[in-house]
């Protein structure tokens, strides 16, 4: 045990023991003014003390780090569940859609069908009066036509009372 305590680390070795950037121990390093054991070239060393405490340190910050990545990891679960729902829903939704347009289809189908049946029986009807004899000179239809000629010469007669009837300006001037 006290090779370990004795033993001298660089910045590398305590960055790969601890699981972190050496960049991240540089700066710790630095932040908290903690002195080097001993420099050999362009190397700092650090005894079994600083990598100690730089494990406590970042012991509880990679804690602090899985503990989001649990957080994130339940968003993201509750995200997707989310989205399972939606998508059961807009499921749900175009199958409502799809029957409410079967419904309309056979509706319009029926319709289509009722529609071509009235025509068919307007083109018998048709046919039927083709095939009747010409009545125009029947005397029902020569009747009918004295009718409408006697009946002319008392619209004449209600136009000439209402030409009376107009002011003298509008005799003068027109309409």
């Amino acid at each position: 045990m006290s090779d370990d305590q004795d033993k001298l680390y660089t910045m590398q070795e305590i960055a790969d023991n601890i699981g972190v950037n050496k960049t991240t121990v540089y700066r710790y390093i630095k932040k908290n003014n903690i002195a080097n054991a001993m420099i050999q070239g362009n190397a700092n060393y650090y005894d079994a003390t600083v990598m100690k405490r730089l494990k406590k340190h970042f012991g509880k910050e990679n804690a602090r780090h899985e503990e989001r990545k649990t957080l994130n990891e339940q968003l993201i679960e509750t995200l997707q569940q989310q989205i399972k729902e939606l998508q059961q829903e807009l499921n749900n939704e175009k199958n409502r859609s799809d029957k409410a347009l079967l419904a309309k289809d056979k509706q319009i189908g029926e319709l289509n069908a009722r529609l071509k049946e009235s025509h068919q029986l307007q083109l018998g009807l048709q046919k039927k009066l083709r095939m009747l004899p010409d009545k125009s000179n029947s005397p029902v239809v020569e009747a009918d036509a004295q009718e409408i000629i006697n009946q002319e010469p008392n619209n004449e007669e209600n136009t000439k009372e209402e030409t009376h009837k107009k002011s003298f300006w509008k005799k003068i001037f027109g309409d």
